[in-house]
């Protein structure tokens, strides 16, 4: 059966750099769980089918949490990216067509973005793309390798790095897209990696290449959009970032803030025209304000539903 694309999100990872007894998935940036972004990406760019590789540790919690918007496909040990890829192989037997490869922690992927790389792949005539950016100072990211066409040769973990190679700004994403028939029957010689213990998915570019596939990267510009969330600090500069977007999108639809970088607005909040929203003020997920109110200073708003008109300030109200 063709389709335009599936989508597998990779959420098996344990987050213990999260230093919390709740799974690092199911933290919330603005009042959305950390899952849903790569998954309302996919939807946005129109996946037919998204699988989510999930270890025993979170596969209930983000299955109650997503219910019928996914397919569940359990990793029973945690062996590494391409072990977690290889336990989607059964949905996808004789599957023809991309399936698009993206982590379960990256809140700034976009449909948008993934349009793009379904775009280039398809234009390019590529049988594996990647998604990179330039850093000018890498985090410990893959290093994307190239070759004097500007073909990705292979993705080298910075574990395994020479010092020549952590020289390299360009890094990788971890979004892929692959065409299926072409690079699933590489997969599985993928071997492990003996430093680590694990099968990694950067792997598959040097497989691919190796045997005459066409291998590129798409380069953005902004490499904020390809970080994942592995700390509490990842979180809030996450957080950071959305609340001023929200912020901006707000200020377009006739919304006026004072003193905004004291001023956060999480997601699932509306607020009408020609109102104004003054300091150190938090508008909480579900927070409904109508038009021409005053709200703030010093208010904390949560599901909340405030009458055209109304000034608050000084006060914290929360609705179940």
């Amino acid at each position: 059966m063709e389709r335009r694309f599936t989508g597998i999100v990779l959420a098996g990872g344990k987050g213990t750099r999260m230093r919390s007894h709740k799974n690092k998935l199911l933290h919330r940036i603005l009042g959305k769980e950390l899952i849903k972004f790569p998954v309302e990406a996919l939807e946005k760019a129109g996946a037919q089918d998204i699988i989510i590789i999930a270890g025993p540790h979170n596969q209930k919690g983000i299955k109650k949490l997503l219910g019928k918007r996914a397919k569940y496909v359990l990793q029973k040990e945690a062996l590494g990216t391409a072990h977690a890829v290889w336990q989607a192989g059964n949905l996808l037997e004789g599957y023809k067509g991309e399936v698009f490869i993206i982590v379960g922690d990256s809140p700034y992927v976009s449909g948008e973005i993934l349009n793009q790389l379904l775009e280039f792949h398809k234009k390019t005539g590529s049988d594996l793309t990647l998604i990179s950016s330039v850093f000018n100072n890498p985090p410990s990211y893959g290093r994307i390798v190239k070759d004097e066409k500007d073909f990705v040769k292979k993705v080298v973990e910075e574990v395994d790095a020479t010092p020549e190679e952590k020289k390299i700004k360009e890094v990788n994403s971890s979004y892929y897209c692959f065409t299926w028939e072409k690079i699933s029957p590489l997969l599985h010689k993928i071997r492990i990696n003996e430093k680590k213990g694990e099968y990694y998915l950067t792997d598959i570019v040097w497989l691919a290449y190796k045997n005459g596939l066409k291998t590129s990267a798409l380069r953005i510009d902004d490499p904020l959009l390809i970080k994942g969330i592995n700390t509490r600090g990842d979180l809030s500069e996450a957080s950071l970032y959305f609340s001023r977007r929200n912020i901006e999108e707000l200020e377009e639809k006739g919304v006026t803030f004072f003193g905004k970088e004291s001023v956060t607005v999480e997601f699932n909040v509306n607020i009408g025209r020609g109102t104004m929203i003054y300091p150190c003020t938090y508008i909480g997920w579900g927070t409904k304000i109508g038009k021409n109110c005053k709200i703030g200073p010093f208010v904390y708003l949560e599901g909340t539903k405030v009458m055209d008109g109304e000034k608050i300030s000084f006060v914290k109200i929360v609705e179940e």
